[in-house]
């Protein structure tokens, strides 16, 4: 009988608790360690896109992700001098289910939030609340959480899941990994999608994505089922001696407007219904070489190991693709001596994956942000003009057929389990051996 190992998961956030979720499916004992005294009440619009959302189908979660989302019929690319569609993909239930056999998604954050919690401690996971870890350290026969009031707890693996400013991550490699500054301010707004009803234009918005790309920045907004409400999110260039806001800090409507001058009227007067606006410094930090320390019983996955820039609305679907990753390897475990190549594939089958996202991010940021000028001028003549034949390369990336089809294509649990098979067969490089386990236990 395969063995039931102890896990702790630190971080309760998006990615820590699919993990949990995962991880107990897969038949182990599961403790989620969170610091915050309460699970998160912030953040608005997050994207579900079919990748991610392939995640929950499997675990039966697919209906109760439709009750708190939408699926936008829709993606529209919007120059930002008037508004003017230049590429229409359509993202409707059909289309996407045809495509890729699940819809594309979007949703309130703090729903999302609340169903995996409520579905990890369903599936027997434990949740504790005001548990801060300042460190981990691991032997070769087990891993440790070291805890703010100096408590240590040990487990047969642990798992990094605190985000960006990860601990266990600085703990783990032994040295910081400095934020650094994209050069992009992030605006976050919202509107009731009752002050719409009465402009015909704004009405029209709520069908899905729309999206308006003009010189140093982009304007996105979508409709949330969470308070009726449409999404607004911006980015634009900050100027170089900007201060860094760390977090969201409210900012009046005007000073937002004032940074958008220009923009197309049916924009503004969007922002014109905002009652509340927030700015803050979009920061990243560097992707760590390795997500696995030396004792093979401790690793990092989601923001932790890869945080991405959100120009895709990949970062989430790239946590839960760790998560489904790891629940198929774990769940094929043979014997405890495993683990340190169970972490050591996951980490072979993820990374490339993420060092692509990370790339192609980059260049989505640079293709929805260029100057007024000749380059600008050929983007969006490539999107009307190729609207109907997109290509590898389409500005509109939701269009695009070779992008769309490695991101919203993958499917995390096949290329887990074509990896376990391959360890399975003694095949997989740089492992430990330990794959002959797997042949003695049927013995």
């Amino acid at each position: 009988m395969p063995p039931s190992i102890s896990v702790i998961i630190v971080g309760a956030g998006l990615g820590g608790l699919a993990t949990a979720i995962g991880l107990r499916r897969a038949g182990h004992q599961v403790t989620v360690l969170e610091k915050a005294p309460a699970l998160g009440e912030i953040g608005a619009g997050i994207k579900v896109p079919p990748n991610s959302g392939r995640v929950f189908r499997e675990w039966g979660l697919q209906d109760a992700l439709e009750k708190i989302c939408i699926c936008p019929q829709e993606n529209q690319m919007r120059s930002y001098r008037d508004g003017e569609v230049l590429s229409t993909m359509p993202l409707g239930r059909k289309s996407m289910v045809e495509a890729y056999g699940i819809p594309y998604y979007v949703v309130h954050r703090v729903d999302l939030h609340h169903l995996l919690a409520e579905a990890a401690q369903r599936e027997g996971a434990v949740i504790e609340l005001g548990t801060e870890v300042t460190g981990v350290r691991g032997t070769p026969e087990q891993a440790f959480v070291q805890l703010a009031g100096g408590e240590e707890r040990a487990a047969d693996l642990v798992l990094g899941a605190d985000g960006e400013r990860s601990r266990v991550r600085t703990s783990l490699l032994g040295h910081e990994f400095p934020w650094r500054d994209s050069g992009d301010h992030v605006f976050r707004a919202t509107v009731p999608l009752t002050a719409l009803e009465a402009d015909e234009q704004l009405r029209a918005l709520t069908r899905g994505i729309n999206w308006w790309v003009g010189p140093r920045g982009n304007a996105l907004t979508y409709p949330l089922k969470r308070g009726g409400l449409l999404n607004i999110v911006l980015t634009h260039v900050h100027p170089p001696d900007a201060t860094v806001q760390f977090a969201p800090q409210p900012i009046a409507k005007e000073t937002v407007a004032a940074e958008f001058a220009g923009w197309d009227p049916l924009f503004h007067r969007l922002l014109d219904l905002t009652t509340t606006c927030a700015r803050w410094t979009l920061l990243h930090t560097d992707m760590p070489s390795q997500w696995t320390g030396e004792t093979g019983n401790i690793a990092l996955l989601g923001d932790a190991a890869h945080a991405v820039l959100p120009y895709l609305a990949q970062g989430a679907a790239l946590a839960f693709e760790d998560a489904a990753a790891l629940s198929v390897l774990f769940g094929a475990m043979q014997d405890k001596a495993q683990i340190p190549d169970l972490l050591t594939i996951f980490e072979a089958i993820r990374q490339p994956r993420v060092r692509e996202m990370r790339r192609r991010v980059g260049m989505a940021r640079d293709i929805w942000s260029l100057p007024d000028g000749p380059q600008q001028r050929e983007r969006d003549r490539q999107l009307r003009e190729h609207e109907h034949d997109p290509y590898d390369g389409y500005p509109n990336v939701l269009a695009d057929p070779a992008l769309t089809r490695w991101m919203f294509g993958y499917d995390a649990f096949e290329a887990a389990r074509e990896a376990g098979w391959k360890f399975a067969r003694g095949q997989f490089p740089m492992t430990r051996g330990t794959w002959k386990l797997n042949r003695e236990s049927r013995e």
